[in-house]
């Protein structure tokens, strides 16, 4: 799955599902930056020809250009007024006092005292232009007055963060729900037309695109179906309108609000009045169903809706929320769903057929072999801890066989399939697996938990004999089976393959610019989860060969992070002030060991004293240990702490081998029967 990246929040707030995760409000920033650098179109007249600005009658927008000069006078002096102040700031003092009412204050919004005063004239005006003629629009806009939660199971780690425009399907209440879900499109405010998104020294990024690119990677992961998403950024008297899709960012030319408001009336009415929710983003291929049908169809009431998603010509219904959600502007944007498929009956009534599968859609590059295609690619006999493949295929636009790629979305090409000169570019593929799982931290005895782990880690070696390496293992990939004792790995997009009668082949590939790095120099996979050598050479930018040895120490980390987000979980239901106390303390070696974005930072932590492995050992989580964790379970880390060390020697390493994990393992195992 793709990294569970660090976020730029206005402020973190609390609360029963995010606790995992610190408020990280520099090196998040940093990150972000590092990952849009070349990244960024500026002036592109073709966001506003995406827009359909010129598709809004020309009667109306001076009938409503002459309203505003009339009925808002006050509001548009007063803004005016409040960026004339802000222009004799230094930017940069603008962006500190930001950040220190944010730290100061715990909910809602909370920028300069500039921008605090341009809210709510900002949506007045929005809402006259939306709802100029007397009929309102598909949309209205809100001031965001509290803090957008991450309080539903796919969302578990999101930052709560409060953008500072709401941009609503009209009859949702944005100003109660707290849900990413209910938004449309969301806008961001600043006092001076000094911070806008244009830096004045190339390879820059600004903070406005930072915040907005912060809040893009938790719109479309909690929404996620959404293949893009539109923010307003206002900044002085000045506008332009951003779009932020996995490759990242493409803004509009910059327009004066008010010396050109005939230009500001045609965004805000296309985004309010014109545009389906498809021009905004969401996925053509998919249809969200309502509350009714959901029930009639799932049996499931109040809950999370379902949707009927087109999957290699064939129609599949989700069933309750997500299973997982990668967390990321750029790269592959992974939600993993249970679907069933979906068919008319012989009334041509609606009905769901089969079994319960696994849904898997992601961004790949058009570089890349599809993950469907190397599915089918294992020769027999097929590795029983691998997950049973049943279809797949890159998603084609409903009304052509043109596949959905970001090229596409932007209008730069129209591509057939099976194109192979076109220009390389993120696209949408889609997979159902029969195989159905549950997360590793969902164990619900020690034994489950490692005869689990132990079927992965066999699957993964008996890949590699078969001359295929996985390279990307991760707390996504590792599962658990339906029923206890059991598990299997998934998600084979980055594996390496060789010819499969080279048995027993060195499989392994050399990760350069070519292969297996993104543009930026990111090494593919999941960081927080990668071998401390690969997070050192691609910290330095250097060349190194992925081994399995090192796909070895991931599934270690795995484990360890399995394990302590289920006891973070179990511990946090006990009420005594004394599993409180532990609980916090567990915390923070949590965010310690799995909450970092930089490279070198996660690489500290994976060497045989840190968090992820010593942990049991800390007095201050004693009782957390002592209650939910078994003397053999505590004894398999003390194992995995010498494994590591013997790898990591200066003098005489030894690399990790399955048959070294799986003989610890197989040792506890058999003590806990």
């Amino acid at each position: 799955m793709a990294t569970v990246d660090e976020t730029t929040p206005r402020h973190f707030g609390a609360n029963k599902l995010n606790f995992l995760m610190e408020s990280r409000f520099g090196s998040s920033r940093e990150t972000i930056k590092a990952e849009l650098v070349n990244k960024i179109t500026y002036d592109d007249p073709n966001v506003f020809r995406r827009l359909r600005i010129v598709d809004i009658p020309h009667d109306l927008v001076e009938k409503c250009a002459a309203s505003l000069d009339t009925e808002n006078a006050e509001d548009i002096a007063l803004l005016k007024g409040v960026a004339a102040t802000a222009s004799n700031k230094l930017p940069d003092d603008l962006e500190e006092e930001e950040e220190a009412n944010n730290d100061v204050a715990q909910s809602g919004n909370n920028g300069t005292e500039e921008e605090r005063k341009m809210y709510a004239p900002i949506v007045r005006l929005f809402n006259h232009i939306a709802e100029f003629g007397g009929t309102p629009g598909l949309r209205q806009v809100e001031h965001t007055k509290s803090m957008l939660k991450a309080d539903e199971p796919h969302t578990f780690g999101f930052s709560s963060v409060s953008p500072d425009i709401t941009i609503s399907q009209r009859g949702v209440n944005a100003s109660t729900s707290k849900k990413w879900r209910h938004r449309d499109a969301f806008g961001e405010v600043k006092p001076s037309d000094k911070q806008g998104p244009k830096p004045l020294l190339p390879g820059t990024v600004q903070p406005i695109v930072t915040q907005c690119a912060d809040y893009a990677q938790l719109f479309m992961s909690a929404r996620p179906f959404m293949l893009f998403c539109t923010g307003v950024l206002i900044f002085g008297t000045k506008f332009c309108v951003g779009i932020f899709d996995r490759d990242g960012v493409t803004f509009s030319p910059i327009f004066d609000m008010f010396d050109d408001i005939k230009t500001l009336i045609c965004v805000v009415r296309s985004l309010t009045c014109q545009l389906s929710i498809q021009e905004l983003g969401f996925d053509p291929t998919v249809r969200v169903l309502d509350d009714q049908e959901t029930m009639e169809l799932t049996g499931q009431r109040d809950t999370y809706p379902s949707a009927v998603v087109r999957c290699a010509h064939r129609d599949w219904c989700t069933i309750g929320f997500p299973n997982w959600i990668s967390l990321s502007i750029l790269g592959r944007g992974t939600n993993v769903w249970h679907v069933r498929e979906y068919v008319l009956d012989n009334d041509q009534h609606p009905c769901l057929q089969g079994d319960l599968m696994i849904m898997k859609t992601a961004w790949r590059s058009s570089a890349r072999t599809p993950e469907s295609d190397i599915y089918r690619s294992i020769d027999n006999p097929y590795p029983a801890g691998l997950a049973k493949f049943e279809c797949g295929s890159d998603v084609e636009f409903p009304s052509s066989r043109f596949p959905v790629t970001v090229l596409n979305l932007r209008g730069k090409a129209k591509l057939p399939n099976d194109s192979s000169t076109s220009p390389v570019t993120p696209v949408l593929h889609r997979l159902v697996l029969r195989t159905v799982g549950r997360p590793m931290w969902e164990y619900k005895s020690e034994m489950d938990l490692l005869t689990g782990f132990r079927d992965a880690v066999q699957a993964h070696m008996e890949l590699y004999d078969k001359g295929i390496l996985h390279r990307d293992i991760s707390p996504g990939n590792v599962l658990l089976t339906e029923i206890p004792n059991g598990g299997f790995i998934t998600d084979v997009e980055f594996a390496h393959i060789q010819k499969s009668t080279m048995q027993n082949f060195e499989s392994t590939v050399t990760i350069n610019r070519g292969t297996g790095v993104s543009a930026n120099g990111i090494a593919q996979g999941t960081a927080q989860f990668m071998a401390r050598a690969i997070l050192e050479a691609n910290d330095a930018n250097l060349p190194i060969v992925h081994e399995a040895a090192h796909d070895v120490e991931s599934f270690i980390w795995v484990l360890s992070y399995s394990v302590m987000r289920n006891l973070l979980i179990r511990a946090s239901e006990e009420p005594s002030k004394e599993f409180q106390d532990s609980c916090n303390s567990l915390r923070e070696i949590y965010q310690e060991a799995f909450c970092k974005a930089a490279n070198m930072k996660i690489a500290t932590q994976r060497q045989s004293r840190s968090a992820a492995l010593a942990f049991p050992g800390r007095h201050k989580v004693h009782k957390i240990i002592e209650s939910f964790m078994s003397n053999i379970l505590v004894s398999l880390f003390k194992e995995f702490q010498a494994l590591i060390h013997r790898s990591a020697d200066i003098f005489n390493p030894v690399p990790l081998t399955h048959h070294d994990l799986l003989s610890v393992v197989n040792k506890a195992i058999a003590s806990l029967q």
